[in-house]
Order: C-alpha cells, then structure tokens, then sequence
C-alpha cells in the first residue's frame, strides 16, 4: 500500500514538476509533524503519578521563564500545536489561496481553507516574522498556520496548494473557483501534492472556537496487545451549554454557530451523553448540536461514587448521584451501540465525571494504567501537583486505585479488574466485546 502511494505521488510530481509555479516547502516528504507542546509530552514521560507529581511541584519553585510551561501556560496545556504550512511561488502568484488537505493522496474528502490575498498576508506568520518573504522579483514564500487543523495522532497527511489569480476575462476580479468558467481553469495554479505525518503521542486536542474548551479525543492510544483505539468515535470536553441557574431552564450555549455546524459535519456527533445532575440540565430536551443529535442526559458519579449503590454514597457524591454502579452501567450501554457513535461526553468542565468514565472506558480497552492515568490528569496540569497535595481531595486518583483494589489480587491485570468491576455493575461480557469490537482498530 505504502509503495502504491509513493507511486502515486511520483507520477503526480514528474507530471506538474515542469508547470507547477507554486511549489510546497514544508511539510513534505512524510515529514513529521509534532502535535503536543513539550511540555505536555515532558511531563507525560515519566512513569509513575508520583514522578509527574514531584516534577510539577518541583517546576513550580523555578523561576517562570525555567518552567515546563514557561510565561504563557495557557499555549502548553490542554492544546495543540498549529499546523504550519509553507509554500513558494515562482511566477508572481499572489493567491486568492485553496489549501486542500486530506488523508488520501488524491486528496478525495478533503478539507478545503480559502484565504484571500489580504487575509493570508494578515494571518500567516514565517518563522522568520513575515507572512510574505520576498525572494527575488517572482518569487515569494508563504506561510499559513491552520488554526483549527484538529489532526489525528500517527496519521498520514497530505496537502496541495492552489493559487487563484484574477482571470482578466472576469471583470469583477477572482472567481475563487478551481476551475474558473471564464477560462477552463487555465487561470488557476496548483502545487504538486506533499505529505507529512503527524507524531504517534496522544492525546489528540480538538480545538472550537467559542466557550467550550478542553476537548479531546478519546483514541489514539495504543493497547496492551499492540492495537490502537480508533479516533473520531468518542470526544469528551466542557459542557455544551451553561448550567442552570435555577433547575428549571438550561444555562445559554456555549457554542458558537461555527463550533456546532463543525462538531455536527466534520467530527459528526450523533450523540451528546450529559453527565450532570437534572438540576444542573435545567430540564434540557435536546442537544445545544440540533435536533438531529441523540441528547442523553443522566446524573453520573465521579471517582468514589463510582463504587458505591443506593444511598452509600454520602457527602458529595450522594447529592451527585445516588446510585454509581447502576448509572455507570447505564451509561457504558450508551457505548455498546454503534449507531450511537460519534459520541460526545461532558459534565460541566470535562473533568471529574468526564474524566471517571473515560478512566473506566479506556481500561476496559486495554489502553496501559499509566496511559489511562495521564489522559486524566492531562485536564489538571500544570496545577495536577496542587490538586495532590491535600490528602483528602476528592479528585485524586486515589479514589480509583482503591476502589478497583477490590476487584481481584495484588497479581490481576489492570484491564481485568475493570471487566470486574463492570460485572459488579452488571454490565455482561457479551457488552464489553461489544464495545471493543467498535472501538479498537482492528
């Protein structure tokens, strides 16, 4: 397969090469492409809770320009890098701009991003501080950082540019077309197709325009027996809407218009799982997506409620929800239905009871106890340290490692814990095979 593309791209390159005036820079050649600042992938490097615990605390005492995050936290944590793509004219070409960038290199399906001249000297920056670096009386080099690019970790890309000039038979200037009607497209200038690929780390960071933040994919990551859980099926995050003020009307949405067409038709949501409490949901209907995305909504438990039935909760978790066995259960069923999928699962910030359910969803997979455990602290850091520091604190992960130490021995597997666990709850194994077979690749 590999060689047929390679092909594919050679014959592509020998029949453009002597034509083409615009000419990719960078990415290309299967180059890759990192996804996650440093600092996430520094601090995800070490192998147990309490190394990434000590190593925050002790970055804490450093001076801010020395720290994992440096002065900017907020372009370390709970983001991803942009996409940075560079070309070069050779004939004057000046845009309008077609950026096409898919998975196959025919580029079928591919996600298309328009920018006039104007704009892509406004928005793109080179490493060098000018979007527009002139090289000689032709010859000019562009750069563009994709702002919203949301790539899959360890995937093959690839990307063309075209460059629209104003067809003099056209008065009102550009069409902005592929194939300009004036002229059969003779107007319209393409680059040969480049690739690169994008670093095999995890989490995948999806990134929306509006209030709702730290969104990510739930795949990527590898298994215990070598296979991967698929991407684009499973995303968790902030909740869509605020909460209630009242319990009686929903909070107003957090999304743009944008954000909604784009989690409806790119990412393809079909169902939105909302754990919080019927008080917070103010008696939601349906999804702030549309009508035409499954709302699911039902109180859920985090951390020690998750281990808990009836009214043995107390204090927090029994006011969160009062059963946590039976609404885990329930909200599993969710994932062991594939015309559910893609699923999106949130509370109010995509934290606690987000990060509870994707604790147990990515073990039951088979994804390693470290993995599972830095995908859920990875909503915590920088300040994961501060949040361990007080013994009694709900949120640590101690809560799971105790209440999954009653499932089996000192010498049980991770992931064989969990099925208990899920049996205790009275999910049946025929429903986990069921869950694995939709989620993990193959």
């Amino acid at each position: 397969m590999k060689a047929n593309v390679a092909i594919v791209i050679a014959l592509n390159a020998l029949v453009t090469a002597a034509s083409a005036a615009v000419v990719p820079v960078s990415p290309t050649g299967g180059a890759k492409v990192a996804l996650l600042p440093e600092a996430q992938k520094k601090i995800m490097s070490f192998a147990t809770c309490g190394e990434r615990v000590a190593a925050l605390k002790a970055d804490s005492e450093k001076p801010h320009d020395e720290r994992f995050y440096g002065k900017d936290r907020s372009s370390k944590w709970r983001t991803s890098l942009p996409l940075k793509l560079e070309w070069r004219t050779t004939d004057g070409e000046s845009g309008p701009w077609k950026i096409m960038i898919g998975k196959t290199p025919d580029l079928a399906g591919a996600t298309e991003i328009w920018l006039n001249s104007e704009a892509a000297l406004k928005m793109s920056l080179t490493e060098k501080g000018s979007a527009d670096e002139k090289v000689d009386g032709n010859t000019h080099v562009y750069s563009y950082a994709v702002p919203r690019a949301n790539l899959e970790v360890g995937r093959t890309y690839y990307w063309k540019v075209w460059s629209n000039v104003a067809c003099r038979r056209f008065p009102h200037g550009s069409t902005m077309y592929a194939k300009c009607p004036y002229c059969d497209g003779r107007c319209a200038t393409a680059s040969d197709v480049a690739s690169f690929a994008t670093e095999d780390q995890p989490p995948r960071w999806i990134k929306l325009e509006g209030g709702v933040g730290n969104v990510r994919d739930l795949g990527g990551w590898k298994t215990f027996d070598g296979r991967r859980v698929k991407q684009g099926m499973v995303f968790r995050g902030y909740g869509l809407n605020n909460g209630s003020v009242n319990g009686e009307r929903p909070g107003p949405c957090r999304l743009t218009v944008e954000d909604a067409s784009y989690m409806r038709d790119v990412l393809g949501i079909r169902t939105d799982l909302d754990l919080r409490t019927d008080l917070e949901a103010g008696g939601m209907t349906k999804s702030p997506l549309g009508d035409g995305v499954r709302l699911i909504q039902r109180a859920s438990p985090a951390y020690a409620g998750l281990f808990v039935v009836g009214d043995k909760s107390g204090g927090f978790n029994k006011h969160l929800c009062p059963d946590g066995k039976k609404a885990t259960a329930e909200n599993f069923r969710v994932f062991c239905d594939k015309s559910n999928y893609p699923i999106y699962f949130h509370c109010a910030g995509g934290a606690d009871r987000t990060g509870s359910l994707a604790y147990i969803l990515m073990g039951v997979l088979g994804v390693s106890r470290h993995d599972a455990e830095v995908e859920w602290e990875s909503t915590f850091y920088p300040k994961f340290a501060e949040l361990d520091a007080v013994t009694d604190n709900w949120r640590s992960k101690r809560h799971f490692d105790e209440g999954l130490a009653k499932y089996g021995d000192a010498d049980t597997p991770w992931i064989r814990r969990i099925e208990l666990y899920l049996a205790d709850c009275g999910v049946t194994q025929e429903e986990i095979c069921r869950f694995r077979s939709i989620m993990l690749e193959p």
